[in-house]
């Protein structure tokens, strides 16, 4: 029996298995970039050669149906080989990854020298149209090639939103090129809190800090829409303001000085309505974030915002 994640809505075996063979023909049909996913699990786990055939000679084969849902699909397993029904490109990457899990435990269906796969049909649609999974690059701080680490792993078990934290009092990550002090100044704290934060006074005394640059963001952006993963972008605010209060403490309601906090929980000090600049920094942010992510929806929190100072 596979295992699968998620569970699929429905998945009948077969009484056979359909034996793998050293070069397996992949379809011309399926995009580039999700072809290439198959070829590596292919390769890579299985040291089997991938090669491109036509559709109607591939070993793996795709089929466009109209009334499927557009994230759902069809995986048949036969003699023949794999065919993968969809009716939009979400729906073929799908199948594509529960393909790839499959295959990937083809080195448990042994003989002799041979791999193979149950016969097998698969239908499945995702139940919930948003599937998300939360990463904070401001406590702790990922490189790009991390991000995409998580970004496969993401699609290859069908997660669909990455919610990518860029903002709170302990750093600024994003570039924003009207605003070059917020990561000049507000990308680096002085030091960390060592164990726990409400009852340690214990601090680390090396700098932490770092921020994706424009480029960065949209290189994330586009890897992860290829994996149809839509990365939504956190900005924080009123509350969690302390990097961009550091950077800019005519933000504050007291006009500072701040500093990048390097410890956790909810700080005081927080960007101040009252102030018509407040609202053009905003503005300002808002709209370089929008030209870098396609998201429809921006997280701007909203809570954890105390009214000391105001």
């Amino acid at each position: 029996r596979l295992s699968v994640m998620p569970l699929p809505e429905r998945v009948d075996y077969k009484e056979s298995v359909v034996t793998l063979p050293q070069n397996v023909t992949v379809s011309q049909n399926i995009p580039a970039s999700t072809s290439q996913l198959l070829k590596s699990t292919l390769e890579e786990k299985l040291s089997l050669s991938a090669s491109d055939a036509s559709n109607d000679h591939a070993f793996i084969r795709v089929k466009q149906e109209s009334d499927l849902a557009k994230e759902a699909y069809r995986l048949t397993v036969t003699k023949e080989g794999a065919c993968i029904y969809y009716s939009t490109e979400t729906g073929l990457l799908w199948g594509i990854q529960t393909l790839r899990q499959a295959l990937e435990q083809a080195n448990f269906f042994t003989s002799g020298n041979s791999k193979y796969l149950p016969m097998v049909d698969i239908k499945d649609a995702p139940k919930y149209d948003w599937r998300g999974f939360h990463i904070d690059v401001v406590r702790h701080m990922f490189t790009v090639d991390y991000l995409k680490k998580v970004i496969d792993c993401l699609s290859f078990y069908k997660i669909n939103k990455l919610h990518l934290h860029l903002t709170d009092d302990q750093g600024w990550r994003i570039e924003i090129r009207r605003y070059p002090a917020l990561t000049r100044t507000g990308s680096v704290r002085r030091g960390t809190v060592v164990g726990d934060h409400r009852t340690s006074s214990e601090y680390t005394d090396e700098p932490y800090g770092g921020y994706y640059t424009q480029d960065e963001i949209r290189e994330v952006v586009a890897y992860a829409a290829e994996r149809g993963i839509m990365v939504i972008p956190e900005i924080e605010m009123p509350g969690h303001g302390l990097a961009a209060l550091t950077a800019y403490p005519e933000l504050g309601c007291t006009g500072g000085p701040y500093e990048v906090w390097g410890r956790w929980g909810v700080a005081d000090d927080v960007l101040c309505p009252g102030r018509e600049k407040t609202f053009e920094f905003l503005e300002g942010v808002l709209t370089e974030v929008m030209e870098l992510f396609p998201s429809e929806y921006i997280h701007i929190g909203g809570d954890e915002c105390p009214k000391v100072r105001w």
